[in-house]
């Protein structure tokens, strides 16, 4: 191996070598080396580089090796950095600046060594920097494929995601290369933006077709096309940019599509409707067409048709007068010399126009021609309530058979001490009602010499009522976006509203005449789903619950019917699938009575034979949910249905021999709890914890009835 040899002359006098200390005593004059190594060592060739540059060096201890330098032209100071950073950069050492050093590392190291920004694209020569280079036209991730293999191994090329440009890390005379190539690919000096107005077709239909056959954009601009095609649907024209010669094929693609299309050259065509009513879409457009008369008074359309513009002419008139009495017969009506026939029966529109108007209608027909959305709608009544009711009173009777009977008889006590003594005496034992609760009765009689009869007796009456109740109903319907639905479920009970009587004018035969009016009793649901933009549901609610209270009287007529009802009528929003509680009511009822005979009613312990007392308690809880899904297409539907399905299956299988559930749900979420697949152990837990007993499960008790949890 050997040292390196430096040879230091000055200019002024080529002819004179000097050692360069001494040249150093003499700054007036320029310094230059000439560097020649054979096998030298690189830390050496390091530390002498330097000396003559005055720049700091931190070696990474991974630079080893030895260089070779064949020079014989003289440099100078930064023609000397230069060449040291070439003979690096091919001993695959890379020099990176970092503050007043410069640290010499591996080139396969540079990107962890903090690599400095090019900010001014100003470097030059074999230094690591890192630049980003911007894109007027083309696609970074186009390019990145092309340029990587031109690259050397340890450079860094990347395309900026959300942004038309590359980042680079590498040598700056090899990204200087590198933007010389990039700005020849990028190219679009000469691109221009050309404006096409399409006469007889559709922007997005020839949108369409120019995406299949030229891969641009549809309806969107896609940043790096050399070519870009946007669809201005407003004004039905394209927006082209790029070179002549793309543009130039555009506009040869377009005016061979842009043509009357040939089911619109006889005038008349049919429209076969998916979603849409015919019927609704013939007066829709009866209306449109009638506005854009009415609103363009320039219209191509004859003078004539300004008449008809705000009626059906006399064919509208004869076929609304034969469709009351045929449904079937088609509806039709004409517009501004436009003919339309709507066939309810194929759900079908019949159009005849001339080309630029068929082409409107059609168009306006596909963007109403769409499948609405649907919205199952589920209610949950919940309903708690329990009552408490104590009887306790003493009933006394004393009399004889000639002078009559003595009562003390209450209206609290449940039975009647009068009622009984009336069928004892007639003998009438079934016209007794028996009453409720613990009846003790005792007496006694005695027949004097006289031939009267003397007699006493008391009823004592003792009851303890309670009873609990817990009603829920789950009531479901589908509707169509913006339809009102409808679902009664109970029974139609008849309710009396008058009574009169006829006499026969022979015979003087009176017959009674009585009018009925029947009304739904029983759950009733209907709303109106109107789906926002957001998929926010604006619900428009009427939900009733009725039924018939309980009367004591056996036996009665329709006319003494009492219907329990509760209802809310109310517009609410919610999400899909929110549950929110439409309303509410709780209702406590605390009576007490108490009847007693004065004075001897209030004896201490003894007044308690000459008195009856009664006491109830009522409680009533009532929340009303509601929880709006929206499906959107019959997969959405096909799911629902088989889920629904299967909670039938499930709560078949899970219901006890007597058909009860065993406690109410924890959370009103759970009354909408999906039912699973497959029905084991642990499911009959989950069932029974998450569904509500039947409706009307109505217990009597000896004690308060709480609800389990």
């Amino acid at each position: 191996d050997m040292m390196p040899t430096f040879k230091t002359t000055r200019r002024s006098t080529p002819w004179l070598a000097l050692p360069l200390l001494t040249m150093l005593a003499f700054p007036a004059f320029a310094q230059t080396w000439k560097i020649n190594l054979l096998n030298a060592d690189i830390n050496a060739f390091v530390s002498e580089v330097a000396d003559i540059t005055g720049k700091n060096f931190v070696v990474d201890p991974r630079v080893k090796g030895n260089v070779t330098v064949i020079s014989n032209k003289s440099l100078n100071r930064d023609e000397v950095f230069e060449l040291f950073q070439g003979v690096m950069n091919v001993n695959g050492v890379v020099a990176i600046p970092s503050g007043n050093t410069i640290k010499l590392v591996p080139d396969v190291n540079a990107k962890q060594s903090g690599v400095p920004f090019d900010f001014r694209n100003k470097s030059r020569g074999e230094g690591v920097v890192t630049r980003v280079i911007w894109l007027d036209n083309t696609n970074p991730n186009d390019l990145v494929p092309a340029l990587r293999p031109l690259m050397s191994q340890f450079a860094h090329l990347a395309a900026v995601p959300g942004t038309n440009a590359l980042i680079v890390s590498d040598r700056a005379q090899s990204i200087q290369e590198l933007s010389e190539l990039v700005r020849s690919l990028d190219g679009g000096a000469d691109d221009k933006l050309e404006i096409i107005q399409l006469k007889e077709s559709n922007v997005d239909d020839i949108m369409t077709q120019i995406d299949s056959l030229t891969s641009t954009s549809v309806v969107k601009d896609v940043r790096g096309s050399r070519l870009r095609v946007i669809a201005d649907s407003r004004s039905n024209r394209l927006l082209v940019k790029g070179d002549e010669k793309a543009r130039q094929r555009i506009r040869a693609l377009v005016k061979q599509l842009d043509v009357t299309p040939s089911d619109f050259l006889g005038g008349m065509r049919v429209f076969r409707l998916k979603n849409a009513s015919a019927k609704s879409m013939a007066t829709m457009l009866q209306g449109l067409l009638a506005s854009n008369s009415s609103s363009n008074k320039s219209s191509n359309y004859s003078p004539s048709s300004t008449t008809n513009s705000a009626t059906p002419d006399t064919n509208s008139t004869s076929s609304s007068n034969s469709s009351s009495n045929n449904s079937s017969a088609p509806t039709v009506f004409s517009v501004n010399g436009v003919n339309i026939i709507a066939n309810e029966e194929l759900n079908s529109i019949v159009v005849k126009a001339d080309p630029a108007m068929m082409r409107q209608i059609a168009s306006t027909i596909d963007q109403l021609d769409v499948r609405r959305a649907q919205v199952l709608i589920q209610a949950a009544i919940v309903e708690v309530s329990g009552s408490n009711v104590e009887q306790l009173g003493v009933q006394w009777a004393l009399g004889n058979s000639s002078s009559g009977v003595g009562l003390i008889n209450f209206t609290n006590g449940g039975a009647s001490l009068a009622k009984i003594a009336a069928g004892v005496a007639a003998k009438a034992y079934t016209s007794i009602s028996p009453p409720a609760g613990a009846l003790l009765g005792f007496g006694a009689s005695k027949t004097g010499s006289n031939g009267q009869t003397n007699f006493y007796g008391a009823v004592l009456n003792a009851l303890n009522t309670t009873s609990g109740a817990n009603l829920i109903s789950v009531p479901s319907v589908m509707a169509l976006d913006n339809v009102k639905a409808e679902m009664v479920v109970g029974q139609n009970v008849p309710f009396i509203t008058g009574t009169t009587a006829t006499s026969a004018s022979v015979g003087g035969t009176t017959t009674p005449f009585t009018t009925v009016e029947r009304k739904d009793v029983g759950v009733t649901l209907k709303v109106t789903p109107h789906i926002g933009e957001g998929g926010t549901l604006r619900l428009e609610v009427e939900q009733e619950v009725s039924s018939i209270a309980p009367t004591s009287s056996l036996g009665a007529a329709t006319s003494d019917l009492v219907t329990n009802k509760r209802s809310v009528k109310t517009t609410v929003l919610a999400d899909d699938q929110q549950t929110i509680v439409l309303g509410g009511m709780m209702q406590d009822d605390n009576n007490q009575s108490l009847d007693q005979v004065p004075l001897l009613g209030r004896i201490p312990v003894l007044g308690a034979l000459f008195r009856s007392k009664a006491n109830s308690y009522t409680k009533n809880n009532l929340l009303i949910f509601l929880q709006p899904t929206i499906l959107r297409d019959g997969n959405n539907v096909d799911s629902l249905s088989q889920e629904r399905y299967k909670q039938i299956r499930v709560l078949q299988l899970e219901l006890d021999p007597k058909g009860n559930f065993n406690r109410l749900p924890l959370s009103v979420n759970e009354v909408y709890a999906k039912a699973a697949t497959d029905v084991n152990p642990a499911l009959t837990s989950a069932i029974r914890s998450n569904f509500a007993p039947r409706s009307n499960d109505t217990k009597n008790t000896t004690t308060p009835k709480a609800v389990s949890k």
